[in-house]
């Protein structure tokens, strides 16, 4: 046995003599010994210990081995790494530091380069590790810093959507840690409502199995916020699990429908306009989204009724005070109209555009390109069905904003949106 191979030993032997909380400050200790070398003893030691029956110690290892293998697939320079790491404590150490969300987004836009996979395997290493490494204080501490910075980054409009969101998962899971339900049940309960919306906009994955971990976490979440206690918390959760039953794949989709509308009809119950406009506003927009495609009653009033509650969360979420919300607004009464029973559809039709093209107005690709390829989209389906104009000169249009959308619902990013346009494409052609 080499020099080398007793020291990797002899670190093993320290490893699984100390408390598992220790293993970051063991490793730091020791970071010559760290390397692939010493990782393929750490999966030889325990490969052996669990042949032996020795299989807590060998998890153990085998664990640690696979942490450390996750850390080195990041593929960077350890300068790369470097500036990763350090982009990622400035940006914690901004946000702990209650910088204004406007400056913390100019932050990461200048450091848009780094918003990839391998921050986000780096950040799953160091939250975990570190929250177990300290005292329950600074657990906390450090727990507040990575949820606020869940909520912000999984409402950043640029970069990788689908990587945002992971970004978001692993920050909430890792703050799970320092609350636990029975000694801080508020705090526990509001990670919990924050990973159902992480789940629900989940890129990666299953569809449908993140949709039923959302509703699932957010029940979680509501035996904790009852009306009772925490009735302003309640609504908020009721909005939110009213969106995922409305993404819901399980299930009869008609169901589906009526448990989301009355979700945000409990919302409505506590987030009155008097009290909460921009609540209030919120789910009259969400019943505005959803109500076009209810089952149950007449489609034509099902439609007129979205169409009003749009125009009324208008009232709220105008152009000059809140131009996102206004422009997602501008986006479901273009849906609205394009489904419209009611009325002329050629003019249903010409009002649809005028709403999608009012929403790019703000909802630009540099800025928000998730949204600009979602209106992009959905302009293709209205130029496919418009009645005023020449009809191959619509079909062209309708295919030119179809790829234009394609553009950032790439196949490998976005596979269900990128599927769904090509057939559009297809049937256009």
């Amino acid at each position: 046995m080499s020099k080398l191979e007793h020291s990797y030993l002899e670190l093993i032997d320290v490893i699984l003599n100390n408390p598992r909380e220790q293993e970051i400050n063991i490793l730091n200790a020791n970071k010559k010994l760290v390397n692939q070398e010493f990782i393929s003893c750490l999966m030889s030691v325990g490969e052996k210990l669990r042949r032996s029956g020795e299989l807590a110690p060998a998890e153990r290892l085998i664990n640690l081995a696979e942490k450390l293998l996750q850390l080195q697939k990041t593929n960077t320079s350890n300068t790369r790494r470097k500036e990763y790491f350090e982009f990622l404590m400035n940006l914690l150490q901004q946000i702990s530091n209650k910088v204004e969300p406007s400056k913390i987004y100019d932050f990461i836009r200048q450091n848009q380069d780094k918003l990839d996979q391998n921050l986000t395997n780096i950040l799953k290493y160091w939250a975990n590790e570190t929250i177990l490494s300290v005292d329950s204080q600074q657990q906390r501490a450090i727990a507040n810093d990575l949820v606020n910075f869940g909520n912000l980054i999984v409402s950043y409009p640029a970069g990788d959507k689908s990587n945002n969101v992971e970004m978001a998962i692993v920050s909430y899971g890792a703050a799970l840690q320092a609350y636990k339900p029975i000694n801080f049940p508020k705090d526990w309960a509001m990670i919990q409502s924050n990973l159902g919306n992480a789940y629900r906009d989940r890129v990666l994955g299953s569809r449908q199995e993140n949709i039923q971990t959302s509703i699932a976490t957010y029940h979680l979440a509501l035996e904790v916020i009852t009306q009772e206690k925490y009735p302003y918390l309640w609504g908020n959760t009721q909005r939110n699990l009213g969106i995922a039953y409305t993404y819901r794949i399980e299930g009869d989709r008609a169901k589906n429908i009526e448990q989301a509308i009355i979700c945000y009809n409990r919302a409505l119950s506590v987030h009155t306009l008097e009290d909460y406009p921009n609540d209030w506003a919120a789910s009259q927009n969400n019943l505005g989204d959803i109500y076009p495609n209810r089952l149950v009653g007449d489609k034509a009033e099902n439609i007129e009724t979205a169409i009003d509650r749009l125009e009324l969360a208008l009232e709220v979420f105008t152009l000059s005070n809140n131009p996102h919300r206004w422009a997602m607004l501008q986006n479901n009464l273009g849906n609205a109209f394009q489904s419209r029973i009611n009325g002329d559809k050629s003019s249903n039709i010409e009002r649809s555009i005028s709403h999608y093209q009012n929403a790019l107005s703000i909802h630009t690709l540099e800025k928000f390109p998730y949204n600009w390829a979602m209106l992009n989209n959905n302009l293709g389906g209205a130029y496919r069905h418009r009645v005023k104009g020449e009809k191959a000169a619509n079909k062209r249009q309708a295919i030119a904003f179809l790829n234009k959308a394609l553009l950032v619902y790439t196949q490998d990013k976005f596979p269900r949106q990128w599927s769904e346009i090509q057939h559009n494409i297809r049937n256009i052609g």
